[in-house]
């Protein structure tokens, strides 16, 4: 009763965080969404400003500009932060060559040229860093923007996932999925060879990282790149490690259910080869 209790509890646990977790393309959708609503906000805010204290050119460039800006929202194809995991962060340009909103307005003003520069010596840069940039005091002014305008058009952009771009796996993580492998690998092995006498302490051992495992790799399902990758391997690795010791935690006691594991050279197709290894309970 008190094993059934446990591994029930378990595998409730892991339902629950696979329920939250079921849509990996969710991140892809809440970014298009936060940041369309930035631009939105930030567009309605800067049309409602009175601009009579501006020169006839400068009211002509800031329409037109309000214009692009809202063309860009609307048209939906924002930068990816890939040079921050787990941060957001301002990007000029990102790896596929996506502007970010001020980047853009900026191109559609004809400069182009200091886009590029900024692209390449300051591209996580935030606007009021610029503030000493010639250049961009120029266009501020032509277009009858304010610094703090420009500002809060400027949005901090995500990481990429599947539908997106890559979104590299932080150090932390990569540590993290060393050990968490490293005890799963060490647990199922235990777990899985044969011994004199059957042990609950090596079985909960493996439920117990195994389940660790899973919920290490839950919050990076479906990203794309290598923090998507390292996912994979703890959920992987994670549900065989769970799945053996649950295995021998309801079957502990009847020595017909002790595993014996069997290795053996394996070719896979075009030419491929590895290991095997066969778990027999």
């Amino acid at each position: 009763m008190r094993k059934t209790l446990i591994l029930a509890t378990v595998v409730a646990a892991c339902a629950a965080a696979l329920w939250q977790a079921r849509a990996p393309q969710t991140f892809a959708a809440y970014e298009q969404a936060r940041l369309r609503a930035h631009f939105d906000s930030a567009e309605r805010g800067l049309r409602a400003r009175d601009v009579a204290g501006l020169t006839v050119a400068q009211q002509a460039a800031r329409a037109r500009l309000m214009d692009n800006l809202h063309h860009y929202w609307v048209r939906g194809i924002f930068p990816r932060n890939t040079d921050f995991p787990g941060r957001y962060m301002p990007t000029f340009i990102d790896y596929w060559g996506k502007r970010c909103g001020v980047a853009y307005l900026m191109e559609q003003s004809g400069d182009e040229d200091m886009v590029l520069r900024i692209a390449a010596t300051e591209n996580n840069a935030r606007v009021p860093e610029l503030r000493d940039d010639p250049a961009v005091r120029r266009w501020l002014d032509a277009n009858g923007v304010t610094l703090a305008e420009a500002t809060r058009i400027q949005p901090a952009y995500g990481c990429g996932t599947i539908h997106g771009g890559p979104c590299p796996a932080s150090t932390g993580y990569k540590w993290a999925t060393a050990f968490i492998v490293a005890g799963n690998v060490t647990a199922f092995t235990l777990d899985a060879l044969p011994a004199r006498q059957p042990s609950e302490i090596k079985d909960f051992a493996a439920v117990g990282t195994g389940v660790v495992g899973i919920f290490a790799g839950i919050p990076h399902v479906g990203e794309s790149g290598s923090s998507g990758t390292y996912a994979l391997v703890n959920m992987g690795v994670g549900t065989a490690s769970l799945a053996l010791g649950m295995v021998h935690v309801i079957n502990s006691g009847h020595s017909a259910t002790q595993s014996r594991v069997r290795f053996a050279p394996w070719l896979g197709a075009r030419g491929s080869t590895g290991l095997a290894a066969q778990v027999a309970f």
